[in-house]
């Protein structure tokens, strides 16, 4: 059974329904959506007890204006939009205990660019392709929000499952300090001169204005190609994806971008670096530092790690076995009462039988 849990009062700037996003149909071109900075989402999530996947309403920019129908609990992260309960403050990155009637401000942020408002018991809503992202500009899934809006939330629970939130500070801050982004070398990456492959990581680089859940125009030092064009037969792309099109200034691929380009893809943005880019609002700064698969692959499971180790999903361990597939050894743990959750290698995935 499903109860109104929020009514929207306003037209934010963009708010939107968004969970982990939309994944195995990329081959019909349908993109990924979802979070995108995961990072700040799946630990609003963990803090409430919620199930992997949950959704939660992601927004940029700010000004929105939510009032509470009945009772739950919520949690805000990301992004710092000076968030307000009934005119006071309350704090991010905390489990609030919310009374029906309540209203909930958020303003502008300084700095950085998205928040998450996670909700106990996460939000109910149909899954379009398994999940309930909302795609930015389709009409795919999901729900952008506007005044008079209702969101619902499967059952009422105040009593949140979380036993600490010590492991907050073992994960690294991708809010403060210089912005510094590891990438790894695409296909054409060799198409790039090598005054070009050396600028990308002396260089600073800054974020244009030019930027929605599609994708973002990076400006700064432009970089040339050898042969003095950087149009390719059209090939796959996927978020994170950097590609350099004619004028020479690089642009990444994001949550809602297509499946398929025509530039040449120089570089891609790991995913933990990804998650900490989508927080970059227009004029902010950064570095690039290419990398190799395997450091990247190592530090997201790292990354992963401290979740797990740390009780995000803290369901029942059923059964654990190693197996091997050519060659290499793959941990496979299944969890819950229901046999519901599947990980491998330290990845979680929700299944369905």
């Amino acid at each position: 059974m499903k109860y109104e849990i929020i009514k929207v009062n306003n037209h934010p700037i963009f708010s939107s329904i968004q969970d982990e996003g939309r994944y195995a149909f990329e081959q019909f071109g349908v993109p990924n959506s979802g979070a995108g900075d995961k990072l700040s989402y799946r630990i609003g999530n963990l803090l409430l007890g919620n199930v992997f996947n949950s959704a939660s309403i992601e927004i940029l920019y700010g000004n929105t204006d939510f009032e509470f129908l009945n009772s739950t609990q919520i949690c805000i992260t990301g992004a710092d939009m000076n968030p307000k309960i009934n005119g006071i403050p309350v704090k991010m990155w905390e489990i609030i205990n919310i009374s029906k009637g309540d209203k909930l401000i958020l303003s502008s942020s300084f700095k950085n660019l998205r928040a998450y408002l996670s909700i106990k018991n996460g939000i109910e809503l149909s899954n379009i392709l398994n999940s309930k992202s909302t795609h930015s500009i389709f009409d795919l899934g999901g729900m952008r929000l506007s005044a008079g809006d209702i969101i619902y939330s499967s059952f009422i629970n105040n009593e949140s499952t979380i036993k600490e939130i010590n492991f907050l500070k073992k994960i690294p801050n991708h809010f403060e300090g210089e912005k510094v982004f590891f990438a790894t070398k695409g296909p054409e990456f060799d198409l790039l001169s090598d005054k070009s492959k050396i600028d990308i990581e002396d260089k600073k680089f800054k974020l244009s204005n030019r930027m929605s859940r599609t994708g973002a125009l990076i400006e700064g030092n432009k970089l040339e190609v050898k042969n003095g064009t950087s149009d390719i037969i059209s090939d796959g792309v996927s978020k994170g994806t950097i590609q350099l099109p004619k004028d020479g200034n690089m642009y990444i691929l994001l949550e809602d971008s297509q499946r398929i380009g025509g530039y040449a893809r120089i570089l891609n943005l790991e995913s933990s670096s990804l998650w900490a880019f989508t927080q970059l609002k227009p004029g902010d700064e950064f570095k690039i530092v290419i990398t190799t698969i395997e450091d990247a692959q190592k530090r997201l499971k790292e990354l992963n790690s401290i979740f797990l180790s740390n009780n995000i999903y803290s369901e029942k361990l059923f059964a654990e076995e190693n197996i091997y597939v050519d060659g290499n050894i793959m941990n496979v743990k299944i969890f819950g009462e229901s046999k519901e959750y599947i990980y491998i290698n330290n990845i979680p995935l929700k299944i369905d039988f």
